[in-house]
């Protein structure tokens, strides 16, 4: 009931916030900023899932984890069309995809003759780039004449580029045998084209030269995800063990996007 209470109130003090100032999405960008902006967003890619055929608890058996690397994302939206505080935008944002992996493995399961553990981190699954083309539609809640709120939902069709990696195999040097040994291969199954959902929440504040928008975003895969396979290794034993792994790949981010305002460049061209 406190809950309810809460949020009709969050409501009425946004919907009074919204009849006492009128700097709606259509007037913004129908009367003071270009209807183009550029986008920066650093993020952290994130979401795997590994699942193996074995115990990993009872026999410290070997395994893989994964990292969440830094992305690096920029690119720009078209603002195509506002009704009162809706805002509708398409454009083209240019993200890394770069996931990561490590491998924990004990001295006894690799018998090398040597202590690996510190140098089996990081292997990199892929390494490429994602034009993500998006249509995305905002709503403003004004809170003052300058300062608004933010609340963004949108789709992307995900098109990855060339370098992912198919198979991976890993090997060490064997200083008992005086040999290498491959001890772990992965294959790989890739989704050049996939969708997405982006939601973000943030502010925006007009200044003299454009509109600056900070808010933060989640963009989650949907129905298909990038990559996935099967990973297998080999003991010295000649035991094998096998699992299979997800890459889901999600963003979490910031992102800050930036409007000039109407005659920024003729501005410009007269200093």
């Amino acid at each position: 009931m406190i809950c309810n209470r809460t949020i009709v109130f969050i409501f009425f003090i946004l919907s009074i916030s919204i009849k006492l100032y009128s700097q709606t999405a259509e007037k913004l960008f129908g009367e003071e900023t270009t209807n183009f902006s550029f986008v920066l967003q650093p993020s952290i890619l994130k979401g795997y899932d590994v699942g193996i055929s074995y115990d990993v608890t009872l026999d410290n058996s070997p395994s893989i984890s994964f990292n969440n690397p830094f992305s690096a994302q920029f690119g720009f939206f078209y603002n195509f069309y506002q009704k009162n505080n809706f805002n509708f935008k398409a454009g083209v944002i240019v993200k890394t995809f770069n996931p990561t992996f490590n491998i924990n493995i004990s001295n006894e399961d690799l018998n090398a003759g040597y202590d690996y553990s510190d140098e089996l981190s990081h292997f990199e699954m892929a390494n490429q780039f994602i034009f993500s083309q998006t249509v995305k539609t905002e709503y403003f809640f004004p809170i003052n004449n300058k300062l608004s709120c933010v609340i963004g939902l949108g789709v992307s069709l995900d098109i990855r580029t060339s370098g992912g990696n198919d198979v991976l195999s890993v090997a060490v040097f064997d200083y008992n045998e005086q040999t290498y040994h491959t001890f772990f291969i992965v294959d790989s199954n890739e989704q050049q084209v996939t969708g997405s959902l982006d939601v973000s929440l943030g502010v925006n504040y007009k200044t003299a030269i454009g509109l600056f928008q900070l808010e933060f975003f989640n963009n989650s895969q949907l129905i298909t995800y990038p990559k996935e396979g099967v990973f297998q290794f080999n003991l010295d034993n000649n035991e094998k063990k096998m699992g299979v792994y997800t890459i889901k790949g999600n963003y979490n981010g910031l992102a800050l996007i930036f409007s000039p305002a109407k005659g920024w460049l003729k501005k410009k061209g007269n200093k």
